[in-house]
């Protein structure tokens, strides 16, 4: 018995001994195929089924919450950098989000890439504010050290922008700071700014690092979508369409 076992072992020696020495010889991919596969009744069959009973009622149920219209936008909005409709309507919806909870907020940012889809023109749903804000991020206010601040604009100005409120004005050159000034001042390295974001990004995400030197941190709990679906009933609720503008908050020269 133990003869065989040393047999063994030593075809799998030699076998391992052959993989290696093959491991040492260069391969190149020659070409890729992809096919697209439909997610269909083909793959799953329709029968029903406890989990699908529940689902299909779910659905059902908030069919009418999803669909109903809560405001009307004048014309499409999109982001983009250095700064975007989109980008400032929500950035100033979240300063102002903040500003009615906590007080006096020294300028909001929010990150594009959280932003999943544009807002189009006429009619505003429930179900459109979910597919620009797919995520449960939430919108939380931080107060930042001066000199954290220089460096959370130098981070922005290497983007060459992102999704900045009103009350700065940011000038970008080389990927480096120009000029800043938030609420018509130049940043004081000796005071604490209050910020308001959200919590991914004031958790240090997306390159945000900086944040987590924040001194102290509030979360309001609130999903930066329903904020931004309350904000657009109060537009409408007086006779206000949805819209923004561009201005001097971020410019790249």
């Amino acid at each position: 018995m133990k003869r065989v076992n040393l047999k063994i072992a030593g075809v799998l020696l030699a076998a391992v001994f052959v993989m290696s020495a093959c491991g040492r010889r260069q391969y190149a991919v020659k070409n890729v195929e992809a096919v697209r596969v439909e997610m269909d009744g083909a793959w799953e069959p329709l029968a029903a089924t406890p989990m699908r009973a529940l689902v299909d009622s779910l659905r059902a149920e908030t069919a009418g919450e999803i669909s109903a219209v809560i405001g009307t936008a004048e014309r499409t909005l999109t982001k983009g950098k250095p700064q975007s409709l989109l980008g400032n309507f929500v950035a100033d919806a979240v300063f102002d989000y903040a500003a009615g909870l906590w007080g006096a907020v020294d300028f909001a940012v929010v990150n594009l890439g959280g932003i999943r889809s544009s807002l189009h023109r006429g009619e505003i749903t429930v179900g459109n504010m979910y597919e620009v804000f797919p995520f449960d991020n939430r919108i939380v206010l931080i107060e930042l050290p001066g000199r954290a601040v220089e460096e959370f604009f130098a981070v922005v100005a290497e983007k060459e922008g992102e999704g900045l409120s009103k009350n700065i004005a940011f000038v970008i050159k080389d990927k480096s700071v120009r000029s800043l000034k938030i609420g018509g001042q130049p940043v004081d390295g000796n005071k604490n700014y209050r910020i308001a974001t959200i919590n991914y990004l004031a958790e240090g995400n997306d390159g945000m690092e900086v944040f987590t030197k924040a001194v102290k941190v509030m979360d309001s709990g609130v999903f930066v979508r329903d904020a931004l679906i309350e904000h657009v009933k109060r537009l409408t609720a007086g006779n206000n369409a949805v819209d923004a503008g561009l201005d001097d908050r971020v410019v790249v020269l």
